[in-house]
């Protein structure tokens, strides 16, 4: 199945493009993941500075930037940002808080935080990257934090509230959601899963681990116990043995470092790659363009190949958004497309 051609895709998944880049309503996330979202599509873009645009950012224009594109509007540099908001503990961070540094005296660095210890910044040296708070050059130059996001109220139903639904039927996935038929029938089919509560989440981002489950159901991949010899996943871990078949069949691999990753979110560009390698997308070609994608960016070839079999194309802007996060209901759509080519 995993080798099969992917010429029947083309009329299937085509449709997958109306909806794969549709900003807001039911795919809209919190203003926080929103900020990030902003940030990501800007990774590898060049420092510059005095940079408040796309074309070069230094680290106060990109933090500005991603805050404004999402209704925030900050001082200009990183010293006078860091007299706004709320001081924060180190200890509790949260997504979309604004960490800052010190080069000698008063705060010369700045950057935002996207969980997992790690936030995205412009680098002089790097341009916009993601970096961990226990990086040895940061770490002991960091200062502190700010939270100017105010916080939201959100209507949330308790889940004691909430009846159990049949398997394949959530609470938040209603028959006329753009993704009801990929989600219901992939949970029907035992391959995707959502919560205790007969949620699904749809419009939360996909994690590594999660994604890894599920293609390990999809594939029937082995499941050969649960020790991935990966530093941040133990044998104890939800996903511990879904994350050793994936990696033990080639499909996601760690970094460097011996990691996986597991709560980290997937990106488009990751996605891409991990198609790539399951339905053995090499030698795929894309007569078309994206303007966020260079023929000398890292995953040009995979990206390509995903948008030369149809399953995904760019946006109305010509942008492929490599760096934006996969949502669940999106893994859910491009799985059930790839699946049935």
């Amino acid at each position: 199945m995993v080798k099969k051609s992917f010429a029947a895709a083309l009329s299937v998944i085509m449709l997958l493009a109306a909806f794969a880049f549709q900003p807001g309503g039911a795919d809209a996330s919190s203003k926080a993941d929103s900020i990030i979202a902003e940030a990501r599509k800007h990774l590898g873009t060049p420092y510059r500075w005095g940079g408040t645009t796309p074309s070069g950012f230094d680290c106060s224009g990109f933090v500005g930037y991603a805050f404004k594109k999402n209704g925030e509007n900050l001082p200009r540099t990183a010293a006078q940002q860091y007299k706004v908001g709320k001081s924060v503990s180190r200890s509790n961070l949260q997504k979309g808080d604004i960490v800052f540094f010190s080069h000698g005296s008063g705060i010369q660095h700045n950057g935002i935080y996207i969980g997992g210890n790690k936030f995205i910044h412009a680098g002089t040296s790097t341009g916009v990257t993601i970096t961990s708070l226990s990086n040895s050059y940061w770490s002991p130059r960091y200062v502190g934090a700010k939270r100017v996001i105010k916080e939201e109220v959100k209507e949330e139903v308790k889940s004691q509230q909430l009846e159990p639904l049949p398997d394949g039927e959530f609470h938040d996935v209603k028959e006329d959601f753009w993704a009801y038929n990929s989600i219901s029938k992939l949970a029907d089919e035992g391959i995707i899963s959502g919560y205790r509560n007969s949620t699904f989440k749809p419009s939360e981002s996909i994690t590594r681990a999660q994604a890894a489950t599920y293609l390990m159901r999809a594939l029937d991949l082995p499941r050969d116990g649960k020790d991935t010899d990966f530093n941040d996943v133990s044998t104890d871990h939800t996903h511990a043995t879904a994350i050793k078949a994936v990696s033990e069949a080639g499909y996601i691999r760690g970094d460097q470092d011996g990691n996986f990753m597991p709560n980290d979110p997937m990106t488009r560009q990751q996605m891409a790659v991990v198609f790539y390698r399951v339905f053995d997308l090499e030698g795929t070609t894309y007569d078309g363009d994206f303007v966020d994608v260079g023929s000398d960016h890292r995953y040009a070839k995979h990206i390509d190949a995903l948008a030369g079999t149809g399953i995904t194309t760019g946006n109305e802007d010509g942008e492929f958004e490599p760096g934006r996060e996969t949502t669940r209901a999106h893994f859910a759509v491009f799985l059930d497309k790839a699946l049935n080519r």
